[in-house]
């Protein structure tokens, strides 16, 4: 059992010796994401359980999710294009143009946003429908 062990250690010494980070390190980087996105939930979570109650603590948990969905979105952002590109039938002007200049909807298609999108095929997002709440 010791040999081995030994033809082991021997056999991958060259190998660890190469590798510039401790393997602790290259562990904390592999979870890193997954530690991320499990704070963030949380995080959102918390949140969203405070914003449904009245006084301090729920105003600051609505903000949180204020910023927290406006960080989400210009992570998310897309091509940002020109007025031209953007600018409504009969040069109508509001926040969807805005919000396309931005790159946060897609050009000529004030119903899909950007986020919607990439959860269809991008070029059949122009035939999504309009989604009215």
């Amino acid at each position: 059992m010791k040999r081995i062990l030994l033809a082991l250690a021997l056999a991958t010494s060259p190998g660890l010796a190469e590798e510039s980070k401790p393997i602790a390190t290259q562990v904390g980087d592999a979870m890193r994401p997954a530690a991320e996105a499990y704070g963030n939930t949380m995080t959102r979570l918390v949140n969203e359980f405070f914003a449904g109650s009245k006084g301090p603590m729920g105003e600051a948990a609505r903000a949180n999710l204020k910023a927290q969905d406006q960080r989400q979105r210009e992570a998310n952002r897309g091509v940002r294009r020109t007025m031209k590109e953007c600018i409504k039938p009969g040069n109508v002007i509001d926040d969807d143009v805005k919000e396309c200049m931005d790159g946060k909807r897609l050009a000529n298609s004030p119903c899909v946003s950007v986020s919607q999108a990439a959860r269809v095929a991008v070029s059949h997002a122009e035939r999504l429908p309009c989604i009215t709440s």
